[in-house]
């Protein structure tokens, strides 16, 4: 640490060029010694990839290189690839042995995985946590696994309530707030149904077997007060009197008031737009999409997920999104750790936000988008929600865990199970056995 430590203030002039903001001043430099020229600059090359279907961000990640580079020396290889096959390159490569430097990743999902198999580069020892305060509590703690920091955020989201304005104009409701209930919810969703013309009011992905079901319910349980994993992530504890009326909420819109549909939508149809449902909870990924729908782009808003009555101050959502990480086989981890935090934590950082349009980690730039005519109403309600969000409590096996649940909780939503604490004390016990194989 002594050695990076000099060498790092070699740089400090060169460096401060780029006046960091949001995250603070790095401290670090930009030398990990084995990439020293002898000018006070490096001669690290590092190849980074990046998510490809983003790609007018992908593209000012490879325009910012050509400046790092003029900076500190450090030579940056983009590589845009497509998310489709995204984790199946990266599992074939780390395989082959021949991983790149740094890379995007889901945050939590992939990075928990990485970091259990010792794919990547811890980041504690490099001074990482002067950063923590500068990043919400729910997005910091994706990029942790046990005792370590394994990368640093650069976009977020998590899930809100979509809904139709013409649609709830016609059935003469007013449009959803920040005030609404989960009451409120219901008998809206009631209301807007209409099963002679195959028409709901809520659509709720409870025909999702593939993690699907647990991402959108957990806004729900944790609203309601109840947990899903043990501190220690050892044990469930969804089967909570808080998820069992959590899950109760669910099924009574699903079975009594029929306002839920029960199958997935036919291939290249989106109920949502299409007005077959009147409301969705969904992510702002959607905003680009709804908005280019030159027939709909006007008919939708955007609210908080409800609370669980009016006593509460905010309903809590799911936090989602991107960070980057470092493999731990780079010749050059110094290198590595400074483009990171120019990455996340510099003024390029919104730049990268100017164009893939989502939800600042940061709570300093919570009002990032309010002037954007385009998306500012919209990403703001997203924004506002980032206070109260939590992360879901990652472990390496999470993407088995969260289909136990879809798989198990599904012949209860389907009305094949009566009593819903019984579902849950079963996927509980599934999920159980999954943390303890993971011992």
């Amino acid at each position: 640490m002594k050695i990076k430590k000099l060498l790092a203030a070699l740089l400090a002039g060169t460096l401060a060029l780029s006046a960091l903001a949001g995250c603070g001043d790095s401290g670090s430099g930009g030398s990990g010694g084995s990439g020293n020229s002898g000018d006070g600059k490096s001669n690290a090359k590092l190849t980074i990839w990046v998510y490809g279907w983003e790609k007018a961000s992908a593209d000012k990640i490879k325009e910012d290189t050509a400046a790092y580079k003029e900076e500190t020396g450090v030579e940056v290889t983009t590589v845009p690839i497509a998310s489709d096959s995204y984790n199946t390159k990266i599992q074939a490569t780390l395989a082959g042995g021949n991983a790149p430097d740094l890379a995007f990743c889901d945050a939590g999902v992939q990075s928990t995985q990485l970091a259990a198999k010792g794919k990547l580069l811890g980041l504690k020892e490099y001074g990482v946590e002067e950063y923590q305060d500068k990043f919400y509590d729910s997005v910091w703690d994706t990029m942790v696994y046990k005792d370590d920091v394994y990368g640093l955020r650069i976009t977020s989201n998590n899930l809100a309530l979509f809904y139709n304005k013409e649609m709830f104009k016609n059935a003469g409701l007013e449009e959803p707030n920040a005030d609404w209930t989960w009451d409120d919810l219901r008998n809206a969703a009631k209301k807007l149904t209409n099963p002679d013309k195959n028409i709901y009011g809520l659509d709720l992905p409870v025909y999702d077997k593939n993690g699907g079901y647990t991402w959108n319910w957990m806004p729900f349980l944790w609203t309601n007060g109840g947990e899903f994993l043990n501190e220690d992530r050892t044990k469930a504890i969804f089967n909570s009197a808080e998820g069992v009326e959590a899950l109760e909420f669910w099924k009574a819109m699903v079975q009594e008031d029929k306002s839920v549909p029960l199958q997935a939508a036919p291939t290249g149809v989106n109920r949502f737009t299409s007005g077959i449902t009147a409301m969705v909870i969904d992510g702002p990924w959607n905003l680009n999409p709804f908005l280019a729908d030159e027939n709909f782009k006007d008919k939708f808003g955007v609210a908080p997920i409800p609370k669980k009555d009016a006593s509460q101050e905010a309903s809590t959502t799911v936090v989602g999104g991107e960070g980057v990480v470092i493999f731990s086989t780079t010749k050059y981890p110094q290198e590595a750790y400074d483009y990171l935090t120019h990455l996340c934590c510099s003024d390029f950082t919104k730049t990268f936000w100017e164009n893939w349009i989502t939800v600042p980690p940061q709570p300093e730039y919570k009002d990032f988008y309010a002037d954007d005519e385009k998306y500012g109403d919209f990403l703001q309600v997203f924004s506002d929600q980032m206070e109260a969000s939590k992360t879901r409590p990652f472990t390496p096996s999470w993407p088995q865990i969260e289909n136990a649940m879809g798989i198990n909780l599904q012949s209860y939503m389907f009305d094949k199970e009566d009593d819903a604490q019984a579902a849950l004390d079963k996927a509980a016990a599934e999920v159980d056995k999954i943390l303890a194989a993971e011992e």
